[in-house]
């Protein structure tokens, strides 16, 4: 078996290695090449179009005069008149100008014989274009292509100095009759430079390292070069132009020798303009990097071949020991050692003992995943719900199954853990680490009824943990039991609150004696649960609360409900916040949902008694309900009602007087005034503003942090720090003096807060002063 991995290992490397270095490198090349051909036609097809575009903006701008009444007046006039002619040269400089293409317009009155441009006028004897006048009084001028780009040089004179300028002529005769002769024409200069520049706006390369991009008519005329001095020369002699102006196709690329140099010719033809548009590239600014390339991939192949032979080598004998030696084991564990050897190699040997262990360790793996804990907490889950029910005998199998640890045979307790604020918690996690939060909860619920009773941890919704606990056989005196369940709760809050920092809220339930009463024992707690409205955060609740709920002596207070909707009416927020508080204190003795239906109804009641208290001011209205109606379904507390109803008088109190800017202002403004006046003491926090300002301190943090950026606690720091810098640089008071003057207990976090604000330590910063001062002494 050695030497046929050997020869299989160095056959296989070299055959694959040969193979693929000839791939890489020849789709290399290939590829290379038609990528060349693909980027000069794109360019070249995009000249084209710039310039067929230019050549038809051209025409219609010629077809355009044709249509002026100006142009055409001056055009058809049988003699010089003065504001014919002014009127016809206005049209023509503001159809002009704008055309950045466009060099020079000349209109053309045969009749007159008189030239107009864009400035002035010209007898034809005194026009500066000679050559557009020789042109036009050609006999066969009426007869020459109309509207077609007629390459020229037309002189210019700058002081002294006559230079030409390269355009496109487009001309454009009003014949009169049959025989052709016209009475007038249009005479449009493009601009050269405008093509020329647009084909180096599209290859930036142009001009640089032998790249050429040129155009030429299909005579070899240049007509465009990035060389304005080749304008109009004729290179049809040479070699390549003569395969490009005789080939069929349109467009196409080849390798020529240009001076002894390689070059990739590319070119493309346009049919409207019988231009043709070639591109010069050298080979070797392409195609150094691809030999480059091609050398550094054969030499690596080379080395990847001289080290896999070796590889091969050394990997065949190593291999082959341990597979020697397993094989030679194994037999020896099956009893086959001194049997004859049946015509197997020792892979295929190894292949089929394997077999079998393979095929027990997926029925492990499979029995593993079918006890997931996911599955026991869906399982719980819908049976406390009441989503599954099972028989007692098929309860016992899934006991096993699931491996849940409790006997449905005997009597359970159920109790709740409620996560507090959670809104707040939401908000501060993300949902991972909300999920291992709830992981950490659950473990330490687990961990500390375990200690008691055997039990299981169901999360049965986002904040909510029910605890299934196995208490065996009760005996008729229970409050030992529920005794034990208390301290059982309490002793999770305390530790969740400890080392997860997480407030919860515990509800003991009831005794279940048979699993089909697990579903009205859940759901009568889970309505027990709902009483944490009035208990509050980090309470327990047992079902001896629901002996306090009276519903019926009920009634509720319309009387204090028309107070507090007078109170709103006449703007007194606190007397609408006092009403408000005598009807949750007639509430105290009532059931959740009646708390609920009251406070929703109370509401509505707000609502349709104010909806319309200030003309245009219904949208912010409606903003200010919807907001609060979508926190009464997150309500945990009755302190969070009464705060968000408070809230609500304030906003409608501002709303109600149309003073809500002013007002927030004169607040935002007190507040600043009393940090000034008040920094130096050390309650000074939003709490205190709030309190001395009588409004909640939440909206007042919302109020300032809106009007000023900053919060109140951010303001109060800015405040004292700016009066620790002029003390520090003004006076030489001790450093602790200076802190209890500005309100501040020294502390590392001072001193890191200070470092923060001013870039620099205490102690350098008040070095740096000492420094400052000592110079202006010497000055």
């Amino acid at each position: 078996m050695y030497k046929r991995l050997l020869i299989t290992f160095v056959a296989s490397i070299t055959t694959l290695i040969i193979i693929l270095s000839s791939l890489l490198y020849y789709n290399y090349i290939t590829s290379s090449i038609e990528t060349v051909k693909e980027m000069k036609g794109n360019i070249l097809s995009n000249i084209s179009y710039s310039s067929v575009y230019m050549d038809n903006i051209a025409k219609k701008f010629c077809q355009s005069l044709m249509l002026n009444n100006s142009i055409m007046s001056f055009a058809y006039s049988k003699e010089q008149d003065i504001l014919n002619i002014s009127g016809a040269m206005k049209t023509l400089n503001n159809l002009t100008i704008p055309n950045s293409y466009i060099y020079s317009t000349y209109i053309y009155n045969k009749k007159i014989d008189t030239f107009l441009t864009t400035n002035t006028f010209y007898d034809s004897h005194d026009f500066f274009d000679k050559e557009i006048v020789a042109m036009l009084n050609s006999p066969q001028a009426a007869k020459s292509p109309s509207l077609y780009p007629i390459p020229r040089k037309i002189p210019v004179t700058n002081g002294s100095k006559v230079s030409d300028i390269n355009v496109y002529t487009y001309l454009l005769f009003d014949t009169n009759n049959s025989k052709g002769d016209f009475d007038s024409a249009i005479v449009l200069n493009v601009d050269a430079d405008w093509l020329r520049l647009t084909i180096s706006s599209l290859d930036n390369k142009m001009g640089k390292d032998g790249n050429e991009i040129f155009v030429m008519d299909d005579k070899g005329e240049i007509v465009s070069h990035y060389s304005p001095d080749m304008f109009k020369q004729n290179i049809s002699d040479q070699n390549y132009i003569r395969d490009v102006l005789l080939a069929k196709a349109p467009s196409g690329t080849f390798f020529k020798e240009l001076h002894n140099k390689k070059y990739v010719v590319s070119y493309v033809s346009s049919d409207e303009l019988k231009w043709k548009f070639i591109s010069l590239t050298p080979y070797d600014t392409f195609f150094s990097s691809v030999k480059k390339n091609g050398f550094i991939t054969l030499a690596f192949c080379l080395i990847v071949l001289i080290m896999g032979l070796l590889f091969a080598f050394l990997a065949s004998k190593k291999l082959y020991h341990p597979i020697g030696t397993l094989t030679k084991g194994i037999k020896q564990k099956l009893g086959q050692d001194g049997k004859p050897e049946i015509q197997i190699d020792e892979v295929s040997f190894l292949s089929t003992a394997f077999a079998g262990i393979i095929d027990k360790t997926i029925l492990l793996e499979n029995m593993k995943r079918n006890t997931a804990p996911l599955l026991k907490n869906d399982f719980l889950k819908n049976l406390i719900t009441g989503q599954t029910y099972l028989p007692l005998e098929k309860m016992s199998a899934k006991e096993n199954e699931l491996h849940i640890d409790l006997n449905f045979k005997n009597n359970l307790f159920l109790f709740m853990l409620k996560i507090d604020f959670y809104k707040d918690f939401v908000d501060q996690h993300n949902e991972k680490d909300r999920s291992l939060y709830k992981i950490g909860i659950a473990n330490i619920a687990k961990e500390i009824t375990n200690e008691h009773y055997r039990n299981e941890v169901i999360e049965t919704t986002f904040d909510q943990f029910t605890i299934l606990v196995d208490i065996e056989q009760l005996s008729e005196q229970s409050d030992p039991s529920m005794d034990i369940f208390q301290d059982i709760v309490a002793k999770i809050q305390f530790c969740v609150k400890k080392y997860l920092n997480i407030s919860l809220t515990g509800t003991l339930g009831y005794v279940i004696e048979s699993p089909d009463q697990i579903k009205y024992a859940y759901e009568k707690t889970l309505n027990l649960s709902m009483y944490r409205i009035k208990s509050g955060h980090y309470s327990l609740i047992t079902p001896e609360m629901l002996k306090e709920v009276d519903d019926s002596s009920f009634l509720f207070p319309a009387s204090k409900e028309k107070q507090l909707i007078d109170s709103l009416k006449l703007g007194s927020g606190e007397a609408a916040k006092e009403a408000f508080k005598d009807i949750i204190k007639s509430m105290e003795h009532s059931s959740y949902d009646t708390i609920l239906t009251s406070v929703i109804f109370l509401f509505f009641s707000i609502y349709n008694s104010l909806n319309r208290i200030v003309e245009g001011s219904q949208s912010t209205f409606n903003a200010i309900s919807i907001d609060f109606f979508n926190k009464v379904a997150g309500f945990e507390t009755l302190e969070e009602i009464e705060r968000t109803f408070f809230t609500l008088f304030d906003d409608i109190i501002l709303l109600k007087d149309g003073t809500k800017d002013k007002k927030k202002n004169m607040i935002v403004d007190t507040v600043i005034d009393m940090i000034h006046a008040n920094y130096s003491d050390k309650n000074l926090t939003l709490t205190s503003c709030a309190e001395a300002l009588s409004i909640s301190s939440v909206y007042l943090g919302k109020l300032f942090k809106n009007a000023t950026g900053k919060s109140v606690a951010e303001f109060i720091t800015t405040v004292r720090m700016e009066n620790i810098k002029d003390l520090l640089g003004q006076t030489q008071m001790p450093i602790n003096d200076i802190l209890e003057k500005c309100g501040i207990e020294k502390s590392n976090y001072f001193y890191t807060s200070f470092k923060k604000y001013f870039g620099v330590s205490l102690t350098e910063y008040r070095l740096q002063n000492v420094k400052v001062n000592s110079e202006k002494e010497i000055r």
